[in-house]
C-alpha cells in the first residue's frame, strides 16, 4: 500500500492526491486512501511494515486487524495487535486518527505537522513515525531511540485465521 525505496518522490501531496494515490510500483508509492479503506473495509488484514536503517539493518513490524476508515470519518487509523522487531510500536501513535495533510490537519497540536514534516500521515502530536517524510533525519520509526531510515514498505494481507481443533 506504501513504499519509500528511491528517494526521488516527494509525498508532500494534498488531501485529494492521498485519497486518490500517486508513484510508481517500480518505485515509491502510495496506493491511495481511499482504495486502501475500500480493501481493507472487505475483511480483515494485517498490515506488515519493512524497514531498513542506514546500516542496512531490517526491522519488521506487523498488525493483525489493519484498516481505514471512510474519507468521511478522515481515513482514521485502527491497527490491532503489534509485534515484530522495529523497537517498538510507533505507529500506536497515530491509532484513531484522521489522516493530515497540509490542507486537511487533523492533528491535536496548534501547527500542522503534514507542514512541519512536509508529509501526509496520521499525525497525533507530530510523529512517533512517518513513513511518508521526505528521506533524511524524519524518515524515521522512533519510540526509545530513533531508526533513521533508507527503505520503508506497508504491505497488507487478508488476515490469516488461526485454525481451532
Amino acid at each position: 500500500m506504501q513504499q519509500r525505496v528511491g528517494g526521488n518522490d516527494s509525498f508532500d501531496w494534498n488531501w485529494a492526491t492521498y485519497r486518490e494515490g500517486f508513484g510508481s510500483m517500480d518505485s515509491d508509492f502510495f496506493l491511495g486512501l481511499e482504495k486502501i479503506h475500500r480493501i481493507t473495509s472487505l475483511q480483515r488484514f494485517e498490515l506488515y511494515i519493512h524497514l531498513v536503517d542506514y546500516d542496512g539493518d531490517i526491522y519488521f513490524a506487523h498488525y493483525d486487524d489493519f484498516k481505514i476508515s471512510d474519507e468521511e470519518h478522515g481515513y482514521a487509523l485502527s491497527l490491532g495487535s503489534f509485534n515484530g522487531t522495529a523497537e517498538e510500536d510507533a505507529m500506536r501513535n497515530g491509532e484513531n486518527m484522521k489522516f493530515s495533510t497540509f490542507d486537511r490537519d487533523h492533528d491535536i497540536i496548534d501547527g500542522n505537522c503534514a507542514v512541519e514534516y512536509r508529509s501526509g500521515w496520521w499525525y497525533k502530536d507530530c510523529y512517533n513515525c512517518n513513513l511518508n517524510a521526505p528521506y533524511g533525519p524524519n524518515l524515521s520509526w522512533w519510540v526509545k531511540n530513533k531508526i533513521e531510515l533508507i527503505e520503508a514498505k506497508m504491505l497488507i494481507r487478508p488476515a490469516v485465521e488461526e485454525v481451532s481443533n
